[in-house]
């Protein structure tokens, strides 16, 4: 995040990334109520009721299957992605693709990006439709990077929410999104390898709103120094696919984004082991990486997928695997499809 705590100035905002893998896939069909199984399932449940009253749909019959998904509350933005998949999935299942009632919200459209050859049946997202589900699931609150990646995927970057004195919370319906400032792809051929610490878990909810409220706020020059960076070296080492300028950037970008968290991320039970990795992954040759939100995510950007194979077979030789999942993934630069399936 670029800042927060200071009133009359952007709070949250931000730079990340969005990957293809862990990813989340939900099913969707019509049935007599609303039930859901799998991986999160009652918090599919839950999201699917904020739609129903936000969109006055009243008794949703639809059976939600959650196929894949990451574990929560590691750094991976999975509450997002599941929540703006189920909003996706119950306007689409409930509104008309050719005009909805009144008091629905209209069905995306068919994509128009050719890149992406999708059959007749698939449907992408602009940023309009990402926001409007968002809003409708209550995601978005702080950071906005997994709801603008929902939408076509890429390296986000976002400026952040206006903030005044007696605003309301981070729970106001009402609230403004922090706009995104810029979306790149990166280069196809670059990886990232993430590494997640089984059994443990980051701060969410009220713990997390807690910690927020126990932070200082974020110094200016911390702010200006992170935004220099990611427009001055992240952004423009994406468009010109320099791997090694993107790689340095991205580990100056994240230590020095984590500093205004310091007084709480530091009692956290995995964050001198976290420390640890990231100074092993340069050591290996990877100066490419960093934490994600409060973790125990690590990600390790690499040039190509032989890289990647060549750190993970590194990692798993030191034995890093025996207590971390480790997954190599694309930086995904399609964002969620919807599929209609027979």
């Amino acid at each position: 995040m670029l800042a927060f705590g200071t009133p009359g100035t952007r709070w949250f905002g931000g730079v990340g990334a969005m990957l293809d893998r862990p990813a989340v896939q939900v099913r969707f069909r019509r049935a007599a109520g609303l039930e859901a199984r799998g991986l999160h399932a009652e918090r599919a449940v839950r999201f699917a009721k904020q739609c129903a009253t936000t969109w006055n749909l009243g008794d949703v019959g639809c059976a939600i299957e959650v196929v894949t998904a990451p574990a929560a509350h590691v750094g991976l933005g999975s509450g997002t992605q599941l929540g703006l998949a189920v909003a996706a999935g119950l306007r689409h299942l409930f509104c008309s693709c050719k005009g909805a009632e009144p008091s629905l919200p209209p069905a995306p459209p068919h994509p128009l990006q050719r890149e992406v050859h999708p059959s007749e049946n698939d449907w992408l997202f602009d940023v309009q439709d990402a926001l409007e589900l968002a809003r409708a699931v209550g995601r978005g609150r702080r950071s906005c990077v997994g709801v603008y990646g929902f939408s076509r995927g890429g390296l986000i970057v976002e400026a952040g929410r206006m903030v005044r004195e007696g605003d309301g919370t981070d729970d106001d319906a009402t609230r403004d999104f922090s706009p995104m400032v810029s979306r790149a792809r990166l280069p196809s051929a670059w990886r990232c390898v993430l590494l997640i610490a089984r059994d443990a878990a980051g701060l969410a909810g009220d713990a997390e709103r807690a910690a927020f409220k126990r932070l200082p706020p974020v110094p200016q020059e911390v702010t200006a120094e992170l935004a220099r960076i990611a427009l001055t070296e992240l952004l423009p080492a994406v468009v010109e696919s320099k791997f090694i300028e993107f790689s340095l950037a991205v580990r100056k970008y994240g230590a020095l984004a984590g500093t205004p968290f310091a007084p709480e991320s530091q009692h956290l039970p995995y964050a001198q082991a976290t420390a640890d990795l990231i100074e092993l992954l340069g050591e290996l040759g990877f100066p490419g990486a960093t934490q994600s939100s409060w973790g125990p995510a690590v990600m390790a950007c690499c040039e190509s997928l032989e890289k990647a194979g060549e750190l993970v077979d590194r990692l798993e030789s030191l034995g890093l695997s025996e207590h971390h999942d480790i997954v190599i993934a694309r930086f995904d630069a399609q964002g969620a499809v919807l599929r209609v399936i027979e």
